[in-house]
Formats: structure tokens, C-alpha cells, sequence
């Protein structure tokens, strides 16, 4: 993916829709989105086992959900792929198929609501892969394997988004990244990011002219 000229520090020029290829953030925009802070990616995960969620967010314990599971662990090679797509390698930034794919997986294995919406998403890549009988998505170049992602974009936002999410929790949250980007892996607090030291603004010729307010 490196050699095709997308990089995971988001230096590409080419874009998708309105983003630029690359490691990216979470937040839904289409196929690929500008990088966060890594602090706004440490988010809590969905509740998909809310029973106070609207109908979208079934219970792990919902028979619907029950039976539509598939052992996402089964189509690792497709997902795997997908991640690839979705933030190929570049550089010193590894892909996210090397670093977020077991997070994925981990994550899916917790809750059947969940492995089930990643798994129908697969599907819905390996169904639009398929609808031209070009072949498969792991027959496909680099090029057509974002046609087919943005295209089942478009056609099952919600699902794609859980995908993205999910990924980009495990891309942004692995040591290797987190390194690469700058950062030092481990929690936020209590030592917090070290933040460059600034200038600070003259305020003398404001302490000089005191209150401007009326007391009372």
C-alpha cells in the first residue's frame, strides 16, 4: 500500500470525497478523514447493550441479534484487507490491517450486536466487490478497493461508520503509533502530553489601566 503513494501521516495529495487518504480520524465524514489529537480518540465504545437505545442499538441478548452472528474471526483475511484500505502503511506509519486488526476483532468478540454489524459490512464490501463480476475484493487493486469502501459508504453509512470507529480506536490507540506521531504510549493523566512552553503576551499596559467595569 506504501508504494501506491498514500500515507498513513495523511501527506497524499489525492483525496476521497472531501478527505485526505491516510491515518485519520473517527469522526464520520466519508471514506477518509483529516487526523485528531490522539487525546479525542480515546473515546468510549458504542453501547451497543444499552436496552435504553433506540432500535438500532439492540441488545447483545436480542434474538435478532443472536442469530445474524457470524465468527467475524473467520473473514480475518477480508477484514484485514479492509483496514489496509481504509489506512494503508506509509513510511514509518505501519497499516492499520498490522496494528488495529485484533482490536477489531477483540472488540467484536464482546458483543454479538457488534459482530454482527462488522460482519454484515463485510458482506456488503464482498456484494459490491462482486456486482460488476470483476471479481472479489482481495482480487482488486488498491484504486478499486476504495471505489468499492466509498460505494458501500454511501449505501450503509451507520455500519461503515461502526467499522471506522472501531479501527480507528485500535490504529491511533497502538504504542507503535502513538510513538510515531509523537506521542508517549500509556493514559493521558496524571502526566499528561508534554505541550511546548509559549510566549506570553504583554499584560502590563492592561494591569496599568485597572477595572474598566463599574462596581457596584
Amino acid at each position: 500500500m506504501a508504494s501506491h503513494g498514500n500515507g498513513a501521516h495523511g501527506a497524499r495529495s489525492r483525496h476521497l470525497g472531501d478527505r485526505r487518504r491516510g491515518p485519520l480520524s473517527r469522526r464520520a465524514q466519508s471514506l477518509h478523514r483529516g487526523r485528531e489529537h490522539h487525546g479525542d480518540l480515546r473515546r468510549c465504545e458504542p453501547h451497543l447493550d444499552d436496552p435504553g437505545r433506540r432500535a438500532l442499538h439492540r441488545r447483545g441478548d436480542d434474538p435478532e441479534a443472536r442469530v445474524k452472528r457470524v465468527a467475524l474471526a473467520a473473514q480475518r483475511d477480508l477484514l484485514a484487507l479492509v483496514l489496509d484500505t481504509l489506512v494503508p502503511a506509509s513510511g514509518e506509519f505501519p497499516s492499520a490491517g498490522a496494528v488495529a486488526l485484533d482490536h477489531v476483532l477483540a472488540v467484536a468478540a464482546t458483543s454479538l450486536e457488534l459482530e454482527s454489524r462488522l460482519a454484515r459490512t463485510l458482506q456488503a464490501v464482498e456484494e459490491a466487490a462482486r456486482v460488476d463480476g470483476t471479481g472479489d475484493f482481495a482480487r482488486r487493486g488498491v484504486d478499486d478497493r476504495e471505489s468499492i469502501l466509498r460505494r458501500v459508504e454511501q449505501s450503509h453509512p451507520e455500519l461503515f461508520e461502526v467499522l471506522v470507529r472501531h479501527t480507528y480506536d485500535g490504529y491511533y490507540g497502538h504504542p507503535t503509533v502513538i510513538a510515531r506521531l509523537g506521542l508517549e504510549p500509556g493514559p493521558l493523566h496524571p502526566r499528561g502530553h508534554q505541550v511546548e512552553t509559549a510566549a506570553l503576551p504583554d499584560l502590563a499596559r492592561v494591569s496599568a489601566r485597572g477595572p474598566i467595569y463599574r462596581q457596584t
